[in-house]
């Protein structure tokens, strides 16, 4: 495994933790977004298949692009975090 990788997989772990601990803090979703959630299930499983398909596959691409996204963006502000350390250690 490259160091990329391996940094990869360490950044990928970090957010899965930093998410499962957000989770636990945050409320559960009131009985009245889990209906509007089901609704929108509903409406999307009862739309014609072209369609319907149309609307899923737009919503994995989204998924891929948020999951694509957030480790960048956790590796770009710990090398953020880094330069100001440093920057830092100079003064």
């Amino acid at each position: 495994m490259d160091e990329q990788k391996l940094l990869d997989m360490f950044i990928q772990e970090r957010i899965d933790m930093l998410l499962t601990k957000l989770s636990k803090m945050c409320p559960k979703k009131s009985a009245e977004k889990h209906e509007r959630i089901l609704q929108a299930e509903q409406f999307i499983d009862s739309l014609p298949d072209e369609n319907r398909e149309l609307i899923q596959e737009y919503i994995e691409r989204f998924s891929d692009c948020l999951a694509t996204e957030e480790p960048y963006l956790y590796r770009q502000g710990f090398m953020d975090g880094i330069k100001v350390f440093n920057l830092l250690r100079k003064l």
